[in-house]
């Protein structure tokens, strides 16, 4: 099967998601007095938003650079796709619980492990792609997954870590995935597909 479809697909449920992340922030009808007020008290949702949309980039600039990699795709690869964007599409919800409880331990452990699975699901497609040449537009996936296992493993315990926190620290955990951000942002803007 052709790779063009499952990427045009997937750059739709990416925008959509995107999009859908905006619908959240919203002003209550209230008087011009009180619009400042108001403003302070949507911040959190804000920088909800604005940390999830710069996350979804970066899955979508992985997910952009390891299509390099695939020449073409069969039923299980489609389906693999499939449950990542579904943990993808999921991000406006736990998005939506840290903007409304920004301190609290359960957004912060539904956000992390919606993470969590949509890393899983990634790296599953990248492993399923190394044990089925044929669909490989690389003939060395083995060399691709070994510079993607460091960074998976950092970033995967780091957002356990930020999980734990959000019950005893909250605030570690924004932190932490403030970091994990930068670092895919460093690691994704240098990356280049072995040749």
């Amino acid at each position: 099967m052709n790779k063009n479809r499952i990427e045009a697909f997937s750059d739709g449920v990416f925008a959509i998601v995107i999009t859908l992340l905006i619908l959240d922030i919203r002003i209550p009808e209230i008087e011009y007095q009180h619009l400042p007020d108001a403003l302070i008290a949507i911040l959190p949702r804000i920088a909800a938003y604005v940390m999830t949309f710069t996350i979804i980039g970066v899955y979508w600039v992985g997910h952009h650079q390891s299509f390099q990699l695939v020449a073409k795709t069969d039923g299980i690869f489609l389906w693999l796709n499939t449950l990542f964007l579904l943990f993808i599409s999921f991000l406006p919800f736990p998005t939506s619980l840290l903007g409304r409880y920004p301190m609290q331990s359960l957004p912060i452990l539904l956000y992390g492990a919606n993470l969590l699975a949509a890393n899983a699901s990634a790296f599953v497609m990248l492993w399923y792609l190394k044990r089925h040449p044929a669909l490989s537009a690389h003939t060395n996936m083995q060399e691709h997954i070994s510079r993607h296992y460091p960074l998976y493993i950092t970033v995967n315990v780091s957002y356990l870590i930020a999980i734990l926190m959000g019950f005893i620290f909250p605030i570690v955990s924004y932190f932490i995935y403030f970091f994990i951000l930068i670092l895919l942002i460093f690691f994704y803007g240098k990356y280049r597909i072995p040749q």
